[in-house]
Formats: C-alpha cells, structure tokens, sequence
C-alpha cells in the first residue's frame, strides 16, 4: 500500500479537483473531462496516468520476464533523463502535506490550463505536460527509497535500486 499511495499522491489530478459552475461538487481529478478516445484514454485523468498518452493500457500479471525486463528498463531510462537531487533533504521526505501543495501548483500550472474538455490534448499541452509528470514520477520513486529508509534502515535500498522502486510505481 504504501509503494501505491506514495506513487499516487504524485500524480496531481490524485490530489486536486475542479469545481465550479460545471462541477459544482467537482471534477473528480480530471475523471469528468472527457475527450475523444485515443489509445484508451478518454479522459483528462487517464492522460496523465498514462504519462501523456505513452504507456496506455495495463499491463496483464504476472509480469513476464520479458515484461519485467521492460518495464526495468523503462524505468532506469527515465530516471537517468530525470535525475532528482541524492540529498535526502531536497526530497520533503515525511512532509506528505507538502507533495500534495505540489500537485496542487502543478494542476494550476499545467493541468488545467489549455486542457479543453471534449478535445484531445493539443501537441502544444502534452509537450509541456510530459516532462512535468516524468519529474514527478521520479520524486515519488526517490521519496518512496526514502520512506523504505526510513522504515527498514539506510540498507535497505541503494541508489542503484531506485529504477526498480520506480518500476513499482509505474505499476501500480
């Protein structure tokens, strides 16, 4: 549970919501901004869980070692092109509060601005979109490290590792 709240509260529709005069109770992150169907993805939500239309669709378990493999290799290939700061203190780790106030800023930033509802994102959108959600996806596998650390000890995870915790997270 804890490898899929920590990746969750990553994902900025998982903490924000519009409301107003269309959803007056909300628009349950995204899940009622809908678009045309393209790859699976028919809503502003699903978006960005599929980081931007790149991984669509679900993986069928257990994985394969074909698909492990993949899915590792995904995974340390992001992280070496998104590299988050190793000091620790950089990361707010414990400070749940403060990587929710993230999402936030980044739902006013990037998420709702030009997203027009009925429409497919425009190139423009996911452009500026992709790298904002890889970023974050990255905090979350270095904070998770971090709260394993914290649980189990500094051996626990090493450096090295970390693709794998990330692995995890784009799993779930």
């Amino acid at each position: 549970m804890i490898i899929h709240y920590v990746g969750d509260i990553h994902q900025p529709l998982h903490v924000t919501a519009e409301v107003d005069s269309n959803y007056p109770t909300g628009d349950e992150g995204g899940n009622k901004e809908y678009i045309p169907s393209q790859d699976g993805v028919s809503n502003m939500h699903y978006v960005w869980d599929s980081i931007i239309y790149q991984y669509t669709g679900y993986p069928d378990l257990p994985l394969s070692d074909d698909d492990w493999d993949w899915y590792t290799t995904t995974a340390a290939t992001l992280y070496s092109a998104n590299p988050i700061a190793a000091d620790a203190s950089d990361l707010a780790v414990g400070d749940i509060m403060s990587w929710a106030t993230k999402g936030l800023e980044i739902s006013k930033e990037y998420v709702y601005p030009d997203f027009v509802n009925g429409e497919i994102p425009s190139d423009d959108y996911q452009e500026r979109a992709k790298p904002v959600i890889e970023s974050q996806m990255m905090y979350g596998a270095r904070r998770l490290a971090e709260v394993v650390k914290e649980i189990y000890g500094d051996s626990a995870i090493t450096e090295k590792e970390i693709p794998g915790f990330f692995a995890d997270l784009f799993l779930h």
